[in-house]
């Protein structure tokens, strides 16, 4: 196994997955990005890419965060949660088709540790002036669940349950960030194609080991 450091991002690298020092697992590896994505890797490190990918996961928990505190000033606090938490699991499921590498910053911004604690602080503060006693309770709660990352996982085990053979969330998301920046650089999005291919591949064998021990 190899450990790869970038100015963000731990990463260990085995033969057939990458894992982030965050828990984001990754059937894709550096390796089978260079064999089917030529030289983009000579643009991007792998790190970046990586990077790019995760910050569009962590999407979901901040998005859904920010949307309870917005919508719990103007509606019921239960009924903010719910939208919440359903905007979570839709978001995150069907985050790799609304990537947006221009965009991406911005989400970098908002899963800051010290942006999502500073809001929080300053909202539930505000809440508990103004008597908002269930918003804080829910708040509290939801920013918590989210920020443990809870819902990402449960989320990712019912998919797994699904489909064995279908390409995880995760490596979908990062085909996507390959895809994009493929098109900035003029490569062929079919290529990118050969490793979506690789990596339901890899999926289906590391399922297959799961099932034999």
């Amino acid at each position: 196994m190899n450990s790869k450091r970038s100015h963000s991002l731990n990463i260990l690298e085995t033969p057939f997955s990458t894992v982030t020092s965050s828990g984001h697992w990754f059937h894709a590896t550096r390796k089978s990005v260079h064999e089917y994505v030529p030289g983009l890797m000579k643009v991007y490190p792998f790190e970046e890419l990586i990077g790019k990918a995760v910050t569009w996961i962590d999407s979901a928990d901040s998005l859904a965060m920010i949307l309870f505190f917005a919508l719990v000033f103007m509606i019921n606090p239960f009924l903010a949660a719910g939208i919440s938490l359903l905007f979570h699991y839709v978001w995150y499921q069907k985050k790799s088709a609304f990537v947006n590498l221009p965009t991406t910053p911005f989400l970098r911004l908002i899963n800051h540790d010290f942006f999502q604690l500073l809001l929080a602080a300053v909202l539930l503060s505000f809440m508990g002036i103004w008597g908002m006693y269930a918003a804080v309770g829910l708040g509290i709660v939801t920013f918590f669940l989210y920020k443990i990352g809870i819902l990402r996982r449960l989320w990712d085990k019912l998919d797994s349950k699904q489909e064995s053979d279908k390409l995880p969330l995760n490596d979908k998301t990062l085909k996507m960030v390959l895809v994009r920046y493929s098109m900035y650089q003029n490569m062929p999005p079919a290529e990118v194609e050969k490793l979506d291919r690789h990596v339901q591949k890899a999926v289906i064998e590391y399922n297959q080991k799961k099932k034999k021990k």
